[in-house]
């Protein structure tokens, strides 16, 4: 391969890339072993290096033939899948270790496969380019022409495909499971536990679904001897120049917002009618007086968001408010919104179990784990799990046409 220097960074990136791979399988392994991490600095500092190497060798094999496809490609894209969290494979591993391992010696096979490659465009002469690898043109516009056009017919459409597949990936992983998705849609776990003649049941429930998703849902709830712990901030002082309102988004994708949990006990079709004795529905949340200043601040941004016009002044003030908040005041707005009212959860449902048979918590699904795990370290016990579903990816699409 000519020239010298493009010779040089194609051997590096190939012997870097084998490097990094074997550099975290023994960091990976000496860390699990001992709990040691003084390799965790070099093995970063390379992975780095490599990272930033195949995405230079992207657009280079673009430009120039003298970068086999064969021997690049796969190494460039499988190392991007790793950094992105290997999905969905990733999520087959049960722990930090086993998937760190499994991808090193992917990286490592990676590697394996590129030197393969290059010793058969060798002709089984040596492992790396040398001065006498078959000789290629600089440049082949026809190449070039199709690297552009499967990049935008494949790629682009990979990468948002990848990138919704992540998202519901974080999602999935930060509930734990209570917001699933699959082909069909989305879905809300409802996993009961039980503890001697007591029940209670965690539902994940989201803000924006479908009409008749909710209401199938919360009829479940119509059991004898059940309350339910309603989630929602009051704001009896009025510090919130306006709640969140989540009409907008949902009209736009075809969805309904979730209402008062009362309205789905009502019988759709008969207006003014009388709800159910069961369940007793008690309001379980706290007031937005007990909140920080600057919690109330956020609440108030996070409800301008959802009055934006359109998505992409949403996103823009999203990635701006990322890029400027201190993260210990991002960490305070969560032990607001999430751990203080958690607290206040726990001790409602407590409340609750010493007057009812059933105790069912319909609460937005990132409260939810940490629900689940006080209930369990209470002497609870899961005795049953399913899944309702909330959203339809049709409903969606057809709002969308």
């Amino acid at each position: 391969m000519t020239p010298s220097w493009l010779r040089f960074c194609a051997n590096a990136l190939v012997v870097l890339s084998l490097a990094d791979g074997t550099l975290s399988l023994c960091e990976e392994i000496l860390r699990e072993m001992t709990g040691a991490f003084w390799l965790m600095g070099p093995r970063s500092f390379l992975a780095t290096i490599v990272l930033f190497g195949v995405v230079l060798s992207l657009p280079a094999m673009a430009l120039t033939p003298r970068l086999p496809l064969a021997v690049f490609l796969p190494l460039a894209l499988g190392t991007l899948w790793l950094g992105a969290g290997a999905l969905p494979v990733g999520n087959a591993f049960s722990t930090a270790f086993g998937y760190g391992v499994a991808g090193s010696l992917f990286q490592i096979a990676l590697a394996g496969i590129a030197m393969a490659m290059i010793r058969r465009h060798n002709g089984g002469r040596r492992w790396l380019f040398d001065a006498h690898s078959p000789h290629r043109p600089a440049i082949s516009w026809s190449r070039s022409f199709g690297f552009a056009l499967g990049a935008v017919v494949l790629g682009i459409p990979g990468f948002l495909l990848y990138s919704a597949l992540a998202m519901a990936s974080w999602v999935e992983n930060t509930t734990q499971g209570f917001v699933a998705f699959d082909l069909s849609g989305v879905s809300l776990a409802d996993r009961r536990y039980e503890r001697d003649d007591r029940e209670i049941r965690l539902v994940g429930m989201m803000h924006i679904g479908e009409e008749a998703a909710y209401r199938e849902i919360v009829s479940s709830f119509a059991t004898d001897e059940t309350v339910v712990l309603a989630e929602g901030l009051t704001d009896r002082e009025g510090l919130l120049s306006d709640s969140l309102h989540y009409g907008g988004a949902a009209e736009a994708l075809g969805l309904a917002p979730q209402q008062d949990l009362r309205e789905y006990l009502v019988d759709a079709d008969a207006p003014g009618g009388v709800p159910p004795r069961w369940p007793e529905i008690r309001h379980a949340d706290l007031d937005a007086s007990t909140f920080s200043p600057e919690t109330i601040e956020w609440l108030r941004w996070a409800s301008g968001i959802w009055a934006s016009e359109d998505l992409a002044s949403a996103l823009r003030e999203i990635l701006a408010a990322m890029r400027e908040t201190d993260p210990e005041v991002l960490a305070a707005f969560q032990r607001d919104i999430l751990d203080r009212r958690n607290e206040h959860l726990y001790g409602e449902i407590e409340t609750a179990l010493e007057d009812y048979e059933r105790v069912v918590v319909p609460w937005g699904a990132l409260h939810l784990p940490a629900v689940e795990r006080t209930v369990t370290d209470w002497g609870f016990e899961e005795t049953s799990r399913r899944l309702h579903p909330l959203i339809s990816w049709g409903t969606i699409l057809a709002a969308l046409r």
